[in-house]
C-alpha cells in the first residue's frame, strides 16, 4: 500500500473476465449487480459497457455552498428514450456491510442527438435492446466504498 497527502493506492492483479448481456427490461445497475452475484465477483472494473436504454436516470454534481467541498448531487435527471448508451466506466466495490456497490459513470445520447453524462444508480434505467458488458475482476486488493468525513460522501477506498 502506498499513501501520501495526495493519494492512497494498492497493487492488485487481474482476475477473471466476465462477459454478459443484460436483456430488454432489466435495470442497468441492478442487472450488473445480479451478474456479479451470479459469478461471486466482489471487486472489479468495467472494460466495456455499451447498449441502449428505454430511458436514462442519472445525477451530476451541482454547486452547494454549505457542503464540505461546495457541491452536492442533484435530484435525478431523466432522459426519455430511446437512449443510445455510448459507454460506461467505473468500479465494482463492497460496502462496509459486504454489499455490492456499483459506481458507474456513463455517457448517453438521446434520439434527438442530446449528449449527457453522469452517475447512474439502481432503478430508472431499463434496458431497451441490450447492454453488452465486460467486467474484469480485481484480485489481491479490496475495492471498498467508505464514508469520507472530509468529503461528506461515501468514496472509493482501495485497501489490502
Amino acid at each position: 500500500m502506498a499513501k501520501s497527502k495526495e493519494f492512497v493506492s494498492v497493487e492488485a492483479h487481474k482476475g477473471r473476465t466476465i462477459a454478459a448481456r443484460l436483456l430488454p427490461g432489466a435495470d442497468l445497475v441492478s442487472g450488473i449487480e445480479a451478474v456479479c452475484k451470479a459469478h461471486h465477483l466482489q471487486y472489479g472494473y468495467f472494460a466495456s459497457v455499451i447498449g441502449s436504454l428505454q430511458k436514462a436516470t442519472y445525477v451530476i454534481a451541482v454547486p452547494e455552498p454549505t457542503a464540505n467541498l461546495g457541491f452536492k448531487y442533484c435530484d435525478p435527471l431523466v432522459e426519455e428514450g430511446p437512449v443510445e448508451f455510448i459507454c460506461g466506466q467505473g468500479v465494482i466495490c463492497q460496502s462496509e456491510k459486504n454489499e455490492i456497490l456499483i459506481h458507474l459513470h456513463a455517457h448517453g445520447v438521446t434520439s434527438d442527438g442530446k449528449n449527457f453524462a453522469g452517475h447512474f444508480s439502481a432503478g430508472g434505467n431499463p434496458v431497451l435492446a441490450t447492454i453488452d458488458l465486460v467486467i474484469v475482476e480485481v484480485d489481491g486488493a479490496k475495492l471498498m466504498r467508505r464514508f469520507d468525513p472530509a468529503v461528506g460522501l461515501v468514496m472509493f477506498s482501495p485497501e489490502l
